[in-house]
């Protein structure tokens, strides 16, 4: 259950007001507390905004998301497209 009101880009994907908010201040977070190589699971990705941002800022880590809700997968999958890195793995789907 989504608690704010989703945009969407030219291109379809999904944008989330918070997210584009709190990515900043959780990818610094992340930075100090993750490893500097290895894979990273993150757990209902959403909109796809925050795997997008923390592959940008964390380039030797592989990024694999994850999420059950139809919507959220299309625009996973058109975030990571509109992408140039190379450190995402396939999603996960959760059934």
């Amino acid at each position: 259950m989504r608690n704010e009101t989703l945009g969407v880009s030219a291109d379809n994907r999904l944008v989330s007001p918070s997210a584009e908010r709190n990515k900043e201040p959780i990818a610094d977070i992340l930075k100090r507390t993750l490893p500097d190589h290895g894979t990273v699971l993150e757990i209902s990705s959403g909109t796809g905004q925050h795997i997008v941002h923390f592959a940008r800022e964390m380039p030797s880590l592989l990024w694999q998301p994850s999420e059950r809700d139809a919507p959220s997968l299309q625009s996973i999958e058109q975030w990571m497209a509109a992408e140039t890195a190379q450190t995402f793995w396939p999603r996960c789907v959760s059934t």
